[in-house]
């Protein structure tokens, strides 16, 4: 397993969980790939939808980490643009992967990696 998908791994974890602070998710998100800040945000996105009550949480995580870091907001859009994000969005649904981001990351990681 790369040092990639490791923090891509642990970050998806933490803001899921809430064992993450802010400032450790940007750090992380900073140094990532794109396509790995889209997958995971879009993830959530997708997964914990605003009209499910138990989301806000997450939600309101993956706000905190993209609102203070433009960077990391135009790094995601980066990702979206990627051939290798539109191979997933073609192929596969981020809900599919509910309760399997470990999986989904490292599919993702793979697929930079080749």
């Amino acid at each position: 397993m790369s040092h990639e998908q490791q923090e891509a791994e642990r970050l998806l974890a933490g803001l899921e969980s809430g064992a993450m602070d802010t400032g450790t998710a940007q750090a992380i998100a900073e140094e990532l790939d794109p396509v790995m800040i889209y997958v995971i945000v879009s993830f959530l996105r997708a997964t914990y939808p605003a009209s499910d009550p138990a989301a806000t949480p997450v939600l309101e995580r993956v706000v905190a980490m993209t609102s203070k870091d433009p960077a990391i907001i135009r790094n995601c859009k980066i990702g979206e643009q990627d051939p290798i994000s539109r191979w997933f969005e073609m192929d596969y649904s981020f809900k599919e992967y509910r309760g399997r981001g470990p999986e989904l990351i490292a599919l993702i990681a793979d697929k930079l990696e080749s």
